[in-house]
């Protein structure tokens, strides 16, 4: 299983201290680049780039798929590094997400296309019998549980056992589940969110990592000691990459007998 960190600008420098593989957002990085430039840091050996289709359902920003696939063709001749880039999804209109990714490879591009769960299956069917690698939306982690992200893990290896699937959104909820069921890839941003609110990010005695909230002392330690956030931060990423290296370690057929 590949793990990617969401980049974040702010600690930037750190992920390349940490880790080799990040993810960055389209609208984001348009952002902090003031425009259509098409950088984005190096230093990283794994990239794999969202379109922006969450922050577009949720207002937090607005992607037409023109921009986004001017600022690919810009992009991807200077970074080799990218493995992949998502198809601009829409969610809860899978069809408008089928024209814009036939309209990303009209453009000569080769987008990972995005099917959301509760969407027609028909579509995730022809993404699976065509392309290798396809990535799952809608299972943000807040309102999915444990329990459904165990089982559309497992119903995704069961009907379709030859595809790769990046799963978005699921975040430290899906952790027992990976375990036992691991996607080819997954992201999270959890790394560099729990030190907003006074949390951190901790192994238990499974070896499994958990968001739980600091003592009082430190969640006040935390907004102006600066030396302390960033060691709460590195120490999440930390745990991340131990995560990842910990399921790609583990031999557990038990998902296999599943299957049988």
């Amino acid at each position: 299983m590949k793990v990617y960190l969401v980049y974040s600008a702010s600690y930037g420098w750190m992920l390349k201290e940490e880790v080799e593989k990040v993810l960055f957002c389209y609208p984001y990085v348009r952002t902090e680049c003031k425009g259509l430039s098409p950088e984005i840091p190096y230093g990283f050996s794994d990239v794999i780039i969202d379109s922006g289709g969450f922050q577009m359902h949720t207002g937090v920003a607005h992607v037409t798929k023109e921009s986004y696939a001017l600022w690919l063709e810009l992009l991807l001749p200077k970074h080799p590094e990218i493995s992949g880039y998502m198809n601009l999804d829409i969610i809860d209109d899978d069809v408008e997400s089928f024209n814009n990714f036939r309209f990303l490879e009209s453009k000569g591009l080769h987008p990972v296309p995005t099917w959301h769960a509760g969407e027609q299956e028909a579509y995730l069917e022809y993404y699976c019998n065509n392309y290798p690698w396809v990535s799952i939306g809608g299972l943000v982690s807040g309102g999915v549980s444990k329990r459904k992200i165990r089982q559309l893990t497992l119903w995704l290896r069961q009907q379709y056992p030859k595809t790769n699937f990046h799963l978005f959104g699921i975040g430290i909820s899906g952790i027992d589940a990976f375990k036992e069921i691991p996607p080819y890839s997954c992201d999270f941003s959890t790394w560099n969110t729990v030190q907003r609110f006074g949390h951190t990010i901790i192994k238990d005695k499974k070896q499994i990592i958990k968001e739980v909230q600091m003592p009082e002392k430190d969640r006040m330690r935390i907004r102006t000691d600066h030396a302390f956030r960033d060691e709460v931060t590195r120490h999440a990423i930390k745990n991340m990459m131990y995560f990842e290296s910990t399921v790609n370690s583990f031999v557990d057929s038990s998902y296999q007998q599943l299957l049988v």
